[in-house]
């Protein structure tokens, strides 16, 4: 399947951009002590020593180590000064490992399949699951270090079941057959929190906060196997698939060609 990058990683990648743009004389001060530095121990290597095996490593050695203290140094001076970055970035860390589980569980023949960063004009889907046995998950990954807002967390999984249930109406309106609508069950989505970070540690099995499931990451794969519902066969599974990414790729085309 197609891969798109999370929402929160691409918000990021913008700021990070912005942020670069409004400090380019800085970096381009920050760079060129760099470089001079590099040419510096480039000369001290080459002309005043003797060139020998050790001292070429030892000249890769210290470019690589100078260059990626300074890329660290440029990272950390952007997220200290935008505040934002960092719940973003926490954001595409929970997306990407709750996609790496999603793998596994595709491997282990526990899902079908599923779609990542779908845009909506009420705001996204992290993952749209069409499992084996229990419909779609629509799957909101969250980074914590403490899960404090369960129930904020709750509400806005919620919000994404009813953006992941007009969704499915949306693209099947124009199905026709009863019998492959009912095979294919698109309309029953049932929603989880995902939860990473440190908070996926404290969170119990079978944790349930306003009649919404919350999962620990690491769990997920367990909480997959408990679904049990309609059985989805694999023709209308590929059918829905490659609806919602043509979706998705015709909202991030709009997107992309929208006046900024």
């Amino acid at each position: 399947m197609a891969r798109y990058h999370p929402y929160s990683r691409r918000v990021w990648r913008s700021r990070l951009v912005d942020w670069g743009r409004r400090n380019r004389a800085l970096i381009a001060r920050a760079t060129a002590v760099v470089v001079a530095l590099i040419a510096a121990e480039t000369v001290l290597v080459t002309v005043v020593l003797t060139p020998t095996a050790f001292t070429w490593w030892l000249l890769g050695v210290f470019q690589a180590t100078v260059v990626a203290v300074y890329l660290h140094v440029l990272h950390s001076a952007f997220l200290a000064t935008d505040r934002e970055a960092i719940r973003h970035l926490r954001g595409a860390w929970g997306e990407d490992n709750t996609r790496s589980e999603l793998q596994r569980a595709k491997k282990k023949r526990l899902i079908w399949g599923w779609v990542d960063s779908i845009s909506l004009q009420a705001g996204d889907l992290d993952h749209l699951v069409v499992t084996r046995r229990g419909g779609l998950v629509a799957v909101d990954s969250k980074w914590r270090n403490q899960a404090h807002d369960t129930v904020e967390m709750a509400q806005a999984a919620r919000r994404v079941r009813t953006r992941a249930e007009g969704l499915a109406r949306s693209l099947l309106k124009a199905e026709r057959g009863a019998r492959h609508r009912a095979r294919e069950n698109p309309l029953r989505v049932v929603p989880v929190v995902v939860l990473w970070g440190a908070a996926q540690h404290d969170v119990p099995e079978h944790a349930r906060v306003e009649g919404i499931d919350f999962v620990a990451g690491r769990r997920l794969l367990t909480w997959l196997r408990t679904l049990d519902g309609e059985p989805v066969d694999k023709g209308a599974a590929a059918d829905i698939i490659d609806r919602l990414e043509k979706y998705r790729a015709a909202t991030h085309e709009q997107s992309d060609l929208a006046p900024r």
